[in-house]
C-alpha cells in the first residue's frame, strides 16, 4: 500500500508541480512530462517482476509508480483547459469513465492466464510495457500541436 499510495502521490504531485513550471515555455510539457514517465516506468516494472529479491522487487516497483503516476495532474489540466466552461463537468465525467474502463485489463489479462494457459511474470513483461509504450505514444500524439 506504501508503494501505491506514497510513490503514487508523490509522482502525481511532482509531475503536476513539473508541469507547472514548464508548460509557460513549453504547452506540450503537459503531455510530454507524462509520455516520459511512462516510457520510463517500463525498465522499473520489468525490474519489479525479475528482480532476485523481494526487497528489490518492492523498490522497483515503487521507483515505477515513481514515474508512472505523473500523468494524473498535467492530464486533468490539460483537459479542463481544453473544454469550454460548460462542459468541464462532462468532460471530467468521461475522462473518470474511461479511467474505470481501464481497469477492466486484469480481467483480460486473468482470462489469458486462465483460459488460455498463459503465464503471468511472462504475460506481464510484455503486456504492461506495451501499454505504458501505448499511453506514452497517445500523450505525444496529444502534445503534438503544441495547445497543452
Amino acid at each position: 500500500a506504501s508503494v501505491n499510495g506514497v510513490a503514487g502521490a508523490a509522482s502525481a504531485l511532482g509531475g503536476g508541480a513539473l508541469v507547472d513550471r514548464l508548460v509557460a515555455t513549453e504547452p506540450r510539457a503537459r503531455q510530454w512530462v507524462p509520455a516520459a514517465g511512462s516510457m520510463l516506468a517500463i525498465p522499473f516494472w520489468l525490474a519489479t517482476l525479475y528482480a532476485p529479491t523481494l526487497q528489490l522487487s518492492l523498490t522497483a516497483l515503487f521507483m515505477e509508480y515513481l514515474v508512472a503516476e505523473c500523468w494524473f495532474g498535467p492530464t486533468i489540466a490539460a483537459l479542463q483547459s481544453a473544454a469550454p466552461a460548460r462542459l468541464q463537468g462532462l468532460s471530467q465525467g468521461i475522462f473518470n469513465t474511461l479511467t474505470l474502463a481501464g481497469n477492466f485489463a486484469p480481467l483480460g489479462i486473468g482470462l489469458l492466464l486462465n483460459d488460455y494457459g498463459y503465464e503471468l511474470a511472462p504475460t506481464l513483461a510484455v503486456l504492461v510495457p506495451l501499454f505504458y509504450a501505448s499511453s506514452a505514444a497517445a500523450f505525444v500524439v496529444a502534445g503534438g500541436e503544441g495547445k497543452g
